[in-house]
């Protein structure tokens, strides 16, 4: 892996940790369910690309399609969430 590939994915690390760290301290303190889901959703996808960032630090292809799922199974968790919050209203 190139120097410049290694730097980059290390500064997108902190950032995303960053990003992640301020969505859990706003889902911990905020004022309504909707935001509080925002922020969960916003957490999990933090992850995910925080292992997104692993997989091509190690060169993996098969972590690859477990982030594929593990994005799928996150959007489908947010349409959930959104029809609970808005009590099956469309």
């Amino acid at each position: 892996m190139s120097t410049l590939l290694s730097t980059m994915l290390a500064v997108a690390t902190v950032i995303v940790a960053a990003s992640m760290l301020v969505a859990a301290v706003r889902a911990v303190r905020g004022p309504g369910d909707a935001n509080r889901a925002v922020m969960a959703d916003l957490s999990y996808f933090c992850a995910v690309a925080l292992f997104v960032m692993f997989a091509i630090r190690e060169d993996s292809a098969v972590s690859l399609d477990v982030v594929m799922i593990g994005s799928l199974v996150g959007v489908l968790s947010t349409i959930a969430l959104a029809r609970l919050l808005s009590r099956g209203r469309r």
